[in-house]
């Protein structure tokens, strides 16, 4: 285990831990980690309490980080090495957490987050739509190494990062826009490029194996209705359907797959093997034309032409290979635009009987649209009468109970009350008769310092 690989690994999840986790800093040790580390499973009995609280910390690490792809095993994604992961988690200056042994445990056997593949198979079984299906068992059941080999007992597929990828795969399916039904078709080598690599944390990705995507398409095809099915060999080679349900069909509704969908897949990797060709093809012709260059600048005519004639022969190969390629694209486009028009005539259809619908159960037709216009009408010529009347009403009560007024008049006695709010300021103020009148008001007092002020206010005078 001290190769650069699981350094690399140990070094990654560290910084990982570091970032997400206050009891993992580098720089610091908190007590919590002390106890995350010690020999803790003593407290089962004496502390139960704190002996579940370490364990249910630890499960929730171990979960967050495998699904970001930190604890995958070295071959697999979706699985954890029981005998490798406590020397993942070893610290510098601490060591390895004594107690993991014991969570691991727990999450095989009290929450069965961890389960072995055999384990994993009989709780979700594939439902394959098949007409032979002794072909497929005959594949993924025998445990041949050289193509899904049966994995060690020390290896534990993690249920919740299955469920999760499985969860980001299925949203990443029905959020992009799908053009046709032919979109939720897929052969195994176009799902795994599609769907092989799940995004993690910090814009990192993980990447799943062909075993992982077995293990994924087994919970897809279990809980959330994706069909499976063997398809007839193509070009010697048989391969694995792919099909996703309809948008409008429910989750708990498994897909079907029918025998065009099968052909379409054909069509499709029939298309894939042709590019494949063209491109192995391509590289050929490029050596041959090189080749007659070196040839020709060495002297030795002859085997440039030779190579010369070789081009030829390619160049005629690739010719007919890309004729095929486009008679193969274009019946894929005829199918396609043929779903396509399927579709649009069912909601033509559908449109036009719940328009039907509509119309019969609102009693809507010429004759009753006609009566209710005139319903209309007739209101609002009721209307326009009211309104005459009250109109007439009005004019009438002005003319009883208004007196006539002329405005010549009105105009005059206007002209005369702008006269007399105009007051002259200017005209001298008799002061001799306004100290009398004071004189008159301070003696009816009959006040001594009233009487001073008097004869004060005439000597002034």
């Amino acid at each position: 285990m001290n190769n650069s690989a699981f350094t690399t690994r140990v070094k990654r999840l560290q910084e990982h831990l570091s970032s997400q986790y206050v009891d993992f800093d580098k720089d610091t040790t908190t007590d919590r980690l002390h106890s995350l580390y010690s020999d803790f499973y003593k407290l089962k009995v004496l502390n139960p309490y704190g002996y579940e609280a370490n364990v249910d910390y630890w499960r929730a690490v171990i979960l967050e980080c495998n699904v970001h792809g930190y604890l995958a095993s070295k071959d697999y994604s979706c699985f954890i090495d029981k005998d490798e992961i406590t020397d993942l988690f070893h610290r510098p200056n601490k060591g390895k957490p004594l107690s993991l042994d014991h969570v691991i445990s727990d999450m095989v056997h009290v929450t069965q987050d961890l389960l072995t593949q055999k384990e994993y198979e009989e709780r979700y079984p594939i439902t394959i739509h098949a007409t032979s299906f002794q072909w497929l068992r005959w594949i993924y059941y025998q445990p041949l190494k050289w193509l899904i080999p049966e994995t060690p007992s020390s290896l534990y597929i993690v249920l919740p990062t299955i469920q999760e990828y499985c969860k980001l795969i299925v949203q990443k399916h029905y959020l992009k826009p799908l053009s046709s039904s032919l979109d939720n078709l897929f052969s195994f080598h176009e799902f795994k490029e599609l769907y092989g690599t799940i995004p993690s944390f910090e814009d990192t990705i993980v990447k799943l194996s062909d075993l992982d995507i077995w293990m994924v398409l087994r919970y897809l095809n279990h809980c959330y209705g994706v069909a499976l099915a063997e398809t007839i060999k193509t070009f010697g080679a048989s391969s694995i359907i792919i099909k996703f349900p309809d948008r409008n069909e429910s989750a708990l509704v498994a897909a079907k797959i029918t025998e065009n969908d099968k052909a379409v897949i054909n069509l499709k990797s029939a298309c894939s093997i042709f590019h494949r060709q063209v491109d192995e093809l391509q590289i050929k012709l490029e050596e041959f034309i090189q080749s007659s260059k070196e040839h020709y600048k060495n002297g030795r005519k002859s085997q440039a032409l030779y190579m010369l004639k070789k081009k030829n022969q390619v160049l005629q190969i690739i010719d007919r290979r890309l004729k095929t390629l486009e008679t193969l694209e274009t019946i894929l486009l005829k199918i396609e635009a043929s779903q396509n028009d399927f579709q649009v005539v069912q909601a033509f259809n559908l449109g036009a009987d719940a328009l039907r619908t509509i119309l019969n159960d609102k009693d809507l037709n010429p004759d009753s649209i006609e009566k209710t216009m005139e319903k209309v009408q007739d209101s609002l010529e009721d209307q326009e009468d009211i309104e005459n009347a009250i109109k007439a009403g009005n004019d009438q009560a002005a003319d009883t109970y208004l007196p006539d007024v002329n405005d010549e008049e009105l105009e005059k006695e206007l002209d005369s009350l702008a006269d007399t709010r105009h007051v002259n300021l200017t005209q001298p103020i008799d002061t001799e008769s306004e100290l009398l009148r004071l004189e008159s008001v301070l003696s009816s007092l009959n006040h001594p310092a009233q009487q001073k002020r008097v004869n004060k206010i005439k000597e002034l005078a």
